[in-house]
């Protein structure tokens, strides 16, 4: 199979703390992978590693058999590595659709002609439209984010992320904050989901995380615990204890 994204003992310290420690981990092309672990495990520290936000202390990160390492996160973008974040970073005074197409704007080389108006291009806003069919948001696609229900939002999320183009998709904790009733919207949203894009999904609702992924990471205190099928990662008893275990009783 065909290597999405892969890395070879990954560290990264701070001080004296290790955050990340000698991680390698690697996703196959088109993979639905989920990496677990309790609070301050690393799980967003990996992440910021992996899109360029931190450098590593030593280690390699390789995307589709290129190193990209040292490359910076506007390039990783642009080369197809996409994130999304546990808190949104999108602008709640534009309409899904202007977001939509703003995103699909830069993926097709036409950012710099944005001031002629969001969506005025005929190929942009017909990419816009399908990526938010896709998702079930042409109802809301003339609303104001600022004013949709919080899961619409994080699906919206996942939608600008789509119209990037991505080949990988590292989706950090996409069902936080949102209520228990909207979280049904989200598990659509990621079966949604091109199945050539390969997704990591960081996320601490297990349902979610057993029902969306075929392959499961467990990171403790930096490093990786065991990585499985999900049946496997269920039942190890070493899984119960530091994140399960953990999760039950509060």
């Amino acid at each position: 199979m065909t290597v999405a994204l892969q890395t070879h003992h990954l560290v990264r310290r701070f001080g004296g703390l290790v955050a990340t420690n000698d991680v390698s981990l690697t996703l196959h092309k088109g993979a639905r992978h989920a990496l677990i672990g309790p609070n301050g495990a690393g799980k967003t520290t990996l992440i910021n590693l992996l899109t360029g936000v931190l450098t590593p202390t030593s280690g390699r990160i390789e995307l589709e058999g290129v190193d990209i390492t040292k490359t910076s996160r506007a390039k990783r973008v642009e080369m197809g590595l996409v994130r999304t974040f546990q808190i949104n970073q999108l602008f709640p005074n534009f309409t899904p659709l202007q977001s939509v197409c703003l995103a699909a704007s830069r993926r097709l080389g036409m950012d710099r002609n944005i001031w002629r108006g969001i969506g005025s291009d005929k190929r942009v806003l017909e990419s816009a439209v399908d990526v938010l069919e896709r998702f079930d948001l042409i109802d809301v696609m003339t609303d104001k984010v600022g004013s949709l229900p919080y899961g619409k939002q994080r699906l919206l999320e996942i939608a600008v992320a789509i119209a990037c183009g991505p080949r990988v998709l590292l989706l950090d904790e996409p069902a936080a904050g949102v209520p228990e009733g909207e979280r049904g919207e989200i598990m659509e949203g990621l079966a949604a989901l091109p199945a050539d894009v390969t997704v990591l999904l960081i996320e601490h609702d297990m349902d979610l995380v057993f029902r969306f992924a075929n392959r499961i990471s467990v990171l403790v205190q930096g490093g990786l615990l065991l990585e499985g099928s999900s049946e496997d990662v269920a039942n190890d008893p070493r899984v119960r204890e530091v994140y399960l275990g953990e999760e039950a009783h509060g």
